[in-house]
């Protein structure tokens, strides 16, 4: 049986005051940090405290899917409009039809056809029948519509082999939804349901909350674009591509840019980013070597930082504060670690600010195939394999030496939460969901 463990000489520190040294062109510059090594949940909630939603928009209904309302909303016109029929057939007086059936048929003179649309009701007459089309308002006087299927037509008469009870095959006026009924409740989550609902009572479009705007900046004088000549030593920006892709994959609206390893440029990209979105995502440069320049120029600017580094594995290198009243997350720069803190920590935030407050990633039961060990003071997430079988789902983490292999993969997510050691082989646990 294999185990899976995360390296023991990741720090255990708490909470703690941390004197950061950065360096700059006039000298050493001390910042104080006033959070460090904070939890996961801890740090959804400093980024929680940060954010404001974002204002509403008016949409067509189709274009409001996943998208959350933002006010009550109220059906401005009965649905259907008039007690219509739900099947091609025959309007009957249900009487009528009472002893219909395959060895007592009953017959009945045709007196007229009605068709969805139909400016005004035909008038049925006791021991009369009239043809109606789906969607077709109920003659007044009818009670009931016998299916097509069980009936024959001759000439001007019509024999039935069915009985029809008061209401078969009839929707009522207001049946679906009344005048005035409220539909859809403000922050709820818009399903083409709903799409279809909003349509049918009278709506053309409804107010819903923008999807902020992200920047994603990627720092580093190796990084290139994907589609320029590559040179040696040089490296794809994978990450932005991923972390853009999640975005989209949201509808959300992202520019990315690729900074160079200096102070200026890095200035300049940031200022330049924030004009144009409501969220900045910044990737490497977070650390302490001698070329991670964001936080330095992050400070130079004014920003106001709320937390560094989070209990997680991967993922711990997060910086978090917020420079002109906007969200900015600086973000490892190893693809797991950059990856799992924006999962974790950007992605809930950024939805939260659409008005969206479930969890970013679905989750669901499955049964762990291997031992998986952890760290007891930190949150540790595995790259995982989710296969069903014979109705059960299994789950398998994986372990092969590529990152980006495992990545790739991947379509769910073991968690170990904080205070917690191991995973049995055999347990049945809750894995979040990639896809």
């Amino acid at each position: 049986m294999r185990r899976l463990s995360v390296p023991s000489s990741l720090p255990r520190r708490e909470e703690s005051i941390l004197f950061f040294k950065l360096s700059n062109e006039e000298g050493k510059k001390n910042i104080i940090m006033k959070k460090q090594w904070v939890g996961l949940e801890e740090a959804r909630k400093l980024t929680e405290r940060c954010l404001s939603l974002m204002p509403p928009e008016a949409l067509p209904l189709h274009e409001c899917v996943q998208r959350v309302a933002a006010e009550d909303v109220y059906a401005k016109i009965d649905s259907p409009s008039l007690t219509a029929s739900l099947k091609d057939g025959y309007a009957v007086y249900s009487a009528d039809v009472a002893s219909a059936g395959e060895e007592t048929p009953v017959h009945l003179p045709l007196t007229g056809v009605v068709a969805a649309g139909a400016a005004s009701r035909s008038v049925l007459e006791k021991g009369e029948t009239i043809r109606i089309l789906t969607g077709a308002p109920l003659p007044e006087g009818a009670q009931a519509v016998v299916a097509q299927e069980f009936t024959r037509e001759s000439g001007n008469k019509i024999t039935f082999f069915a009985d029809a009870e008061p209401g078969r095959n009839v929707l009522r006026k207001g049946e679906d939804v009344k005048k005035g009924e409220q539909i859809v409740s403000k922050g709820q989550i818009l399903t083409a349901g709903h799409a279809g609902l909003l349509a049918a009572a009278g709506l053309e479009s409804i107010l819903v909350h923008r999807l902020p705007k992200v920047a994603i900046a990627a720092t580093g004088d190796e990084i290139i674009a994907p589609g320029e000549p590559f040179r040696p030593g040089a490296i794809f920006a994978s990450n932005l591509v991923t972390l853009a892709s999640f975005l989209r994959f949201r509808k959300i609206n992202v520019v990315t840019k690729i900074i160079k390893d200096h102070p200026d440029h890095i200035s300049e990209a940031i200022s330049t980013l924030l004009n144009e979105s409501d969220v900045l995502l910044t990737i490497g440069g977070a650390w302490e070597g001698d070329k991670d320049y964001t936080l330095r120029v992050l400070q130079e600017l004014g920003w106001e930082v709320h937390y560094h580094r989070v209990r997680i594995g991967p993922g711990k290198a997060v910086f978090f504060g917020v420079l002109h009243g906007k969200p900015v997350f600086c973000l490892p720069g190893g693809p797991p670690s950059n990856e799992m803190a924006f999962l974790q920590i950007a992605l809930p935030a950024i939805l939260a600010m659409s008005g969206d407050h479930s969890p970013s990633l679905a989750v669901t039961q499955a049964v762990l195939t291997e031992e998986v060990k952890g760290q007891k003071d930190w949150t540790q997430f595995f790259y995982a394999k989710l296969l069903e079988k014979e109705g059960e789902q299994y789950v398998t983490p994986l372990v092969s030496p590529s990152r980006l292999k495992n990545m790739a993969g991947a379509n769910a997510l073991i968690k170990i939460s904080e205070g917690e050691e191991v995973l049995r082989q055999g347990a049945r646990i809750m894995v979040q969901l990639l896809v």
